[in-house]
């Protein structure tokens, strides 16, 4: 599969080795033969999945044992499977495949929803960043109006969940907005992040 175009520093490639640990993650691309043309080592033809960390957001490459088979969609824990692993190395935005790309949005989704409580926390804590811009209207859907529904709303009592958000704010979809929120992010446009680790 093609990989994307780089583009600066989100397309660097860092090798993590075991500077980090790898552990619940979505596979987002997988390659059975692995991925390089040039065929140079022995390592090039070990299978390597493409993951996207449910915990950081950072997408990875891991060389994996011959017999390991993965599923793109699939969830996978490598801190409970670590002997498969070869090689992790963390790769940027730009370096995925048209077809991860593609699937990203949905992956993100299933993420956001499995660790809910870290959004509601946003919600019932986000704060200003200037006199004239609040952490909430980074989120791509919500300007003033939207704003100060969300902050009379949450004074009343806190939010409890994406449900409750929704019926206390009459804001419908809250998980498309945080999607949305997160995949700018990722392409590196933002100049504020909210849910990434910033990278020099």
């Amino acid at each position: 599969m093609r990989r994307r175009e780089h583009k600066g520093k989100q397309g660097r490639r860092h090798s993590t080795k075991r500077k980090v640990k790898l552990g619940r993650s979505f596979v987002i691309d997988f390659y059975p033969q692995g991925k390089s043309l040039s065929r140079k080592n022995w390592d090039a033809y070990n299978p390597l999945v493409v993951v996207i960390s449910s915990d950081s957001f950072d997408f990875f490459d891991v060389s994996v044992v011959n017999e390991s088979k993965f599923q793109v969609g699939q969830f996978f824990d490598f801190s409970k499977s670590r002997r498969i692993t070869k090689k992790i190395t963390r790769i940027g935005y730009n370096e995925l495949s048209d077809s991860a790309v593609d699937i990203l949005p949905s992956i993100i989704q299933k993420i956001v929803v499995s660790t809910e409580p870290r959004f509601i926390k946003f919600l019932n804590e986000s704060q200003p960043l200037t006199t004239q811009m609040h952490q909430l209207q980074l989120i791509p859907g919500i300007g003033n109006k939207r704003l100060w529904q969300i902050l009379e709303a949450r004074k009343k009592k806190p939010f409890t969940s994406f449900e409750d958000f929704s019926v206390r704010t009459g804001i419908s979809d809250p998980l498309s907005l945080f999607v949305n929120r997160i995949i700018q992010e990722m392409e590196g446009s933002e100049k504020y992040s909210l849910f990434l680790k910033k990278t020099n």
